[in-house]
């Protein structure tokens, strides 16, 4: 019997949504249909009919007030939301071979995407910085976890700049070339 559920990890970066959405998009025309995932990058697939659907990812703070009729919105677009997974919202649409409908319509909306995206990845930055220096200049010498914890919160630190990084790097292409 063949399963009705699958489970898949798949990373991707903040700036590679279009990856994503395409990778989704794929596996639906494959019979395979996001239902549910969680973090980090774990989704869960339904078996169904093979489905031309199109994926396409928004990113909102918590700072969204009336997250119902946003959802609204793109209800009457004739997108269907899947879920969210942290700030990013997940939309469907079914479309026929050939169609790509896009959430955003010009370069400039998604470049403020990738602003929300970089703002909230600015202050997490920060924040790690300031509790990595408050490590470095503890007065407890002695603390046999501190340089296990100064290389963690070091790493991350790094993999947060890659992101901060790729993130310019996707608004400076949009705005070079803005059809990408």
């Amino acid at each position: 019997m063949e399963p009705t559920t699958q489970w898949k990890f798949r990373w991707f970066w903040p700036w590679q949504d279009d990856r994503e959405e395409a990778w989704l998009g794929n596996l639906s025309r494959e019979g395979w249909h996001l239902s549910k995932f969680g973090f980090p990058r774990i989704y869960l697939f339904q078996k169904g009919d093979p489905k031309n659907f199109v994926y396409r990812l928004d990113y909102q703070t918590s700072r969204m007030k009336d997250r119902e009729a946003y959802l609204q919105l793109f209800r009457d677009a004739g997108w269907e939301p899947v879920g969210k997974l942290a700030a990013w919202e997940y939309f469907r649409k079914e479309t026929a071979d050939g169609e790509a409908p896009e959430i955003f319509t010009d370069p400039e909306s998604k470049i403020r995407k990738y602003r929300r995206i970089l703002g909230t990845m600015t202050l997490l930055l920060i924040a790690l910085i300031l509790i990595g220096l408050s490590r470095v200049f503890s007065t407890e010498a002695s603390d046999p976890g501190r340089d296990v914890l100064q290389l963690i919160i070091a790493a991350v630190i790094a993999v947060y700049g890659v992101i901060v990084v790729g993130l310019y790097r996707r608004i400076r292409q949009l705005r070079n070339n803005p059809r990408k």
